[in-house]
């Protein structure tokens, strides 16, 4: 606990800025955006880390704030005593988590983002700057949410309730050392279906189940002069679509994802689309003349 409240202190006051604003965007060369990347992904992996042992800590302090209540055979002034030490336990505990909470950093940023970021970096030019722009909010936050659905019944279940969130957490452009552009965006929609039903004890219980469709287009723009582009080729991972653009010609992926969890997709799933799109590069046709 006590590590991650001084890598909390280390920070710039621009990281914690940062965080607090929910976004990271801006131009950077490849090796500054890493530089600030890894030092906001170690904090989060900390505080991810710590957070989880605190709720722990918080559940073990709250349940010895009342158990001792139920002891009879100790004096009662020991009993309260020792009920109040738990209870300030459980109340510092409770602040230091709720402080750690509010500097969250989502998943998809250093499980997503920071390895597709590191791989990109190897086809940039030192000297050359990239444009990104990462939602460091939870896919579920209320700013995110599209609406929620009546109740309704199904099954055993007597009320389902379905919230929708749409999370565009990901987008960029970068110049490749080939003279290539590169643009991409994953964004994530979420249904959130709370159902509620009747146990077997006569009691009513809800659970939560998720269901993420995510989608990830890329879009590479090659010149002319330099590569042509295979239009016959095809893929059974991603919608592609070629256009004409003058001096350019684009490569556009699109691939949807259905997953039951919250979890991040993998990062090779970015890495494939763009390793897809060069797949359709060639060299231009030359006249026979």
């Amino acid at each position: 606990m006590f590590d991650t409240l001084r890598m909390l202190k280390g920070l710039s006051p621009a990281e914690r800025a940062t965080i607090q604003s929910g976004e990271f965007s801006g131009e950077f060369s490849a090796d500054a955006l890493l530089d600030q990347m890894r030092t906001l992904a170690r904090f989060d992996a900390t505080n991810d880390a710590t957070r989880a042992r605190l709720k722990g800590l918080l559940g073990v302090s709250i349940a010895l704030t009342f158990l001792p209540l139920f002891v009879v055979k100790v004096q009662p002034v020991v009993v309260l005593s020792f009920c109040a030490l738990a209870l300030i336990c459980a109340i510092y505990i409770g602040v230091i988590l709720s402080r750690l909470s509010r500097m969250d950093i989502s998943n998809n940023f250093r499980e997503i983002a920071l390895p597709f970021l590191a791989v990109l970096k190897q086809d940039i030019d030192h000297d050359k700057v990239l444009t990104v722009r990462i939602d460091l909010r939870s896919a579920t936050d209320a700013k995110k949410k599209q609406g929620s659905g009546k109740p309704y019944a199904h099954g055993a279940y007597k009320s389902i309730v379905d919230t929708t969130y749409r999370d565009p957490w990901f987008e960029g452009s970068a110049r490749l050392s080939d003279g290539s552009i590169l643009r991409w965006n994953v964004t994530d929609e979420i249904c959130e279906s709370k159902r509620t039903k009747r146990s077997s004890s006569g009691k009513m219980k809800t659970k939560t189940r998720n269901l993420k469709r995510s989608v990830v287009a890329v879009s590479l723009a090659v010149a002319n002069k330099t590569y042509g582009v295979n239009e016959t080729l095809q893929s059974s991972r991603h919608k592609v679509a070629v256009l004409d653009g003058g001096k350019r010609r684009v490569i556009k992926l699109t691939r949807k994802l259905k997953t039951k969890s919250l979890d991040p997709i993998e990062p090779g799933v970015l890495i494939d689309a763009v390793s897809s799109a060069y797949k359709r590069v060639q060299a231009p046709q030359r006249s026979a003349a």
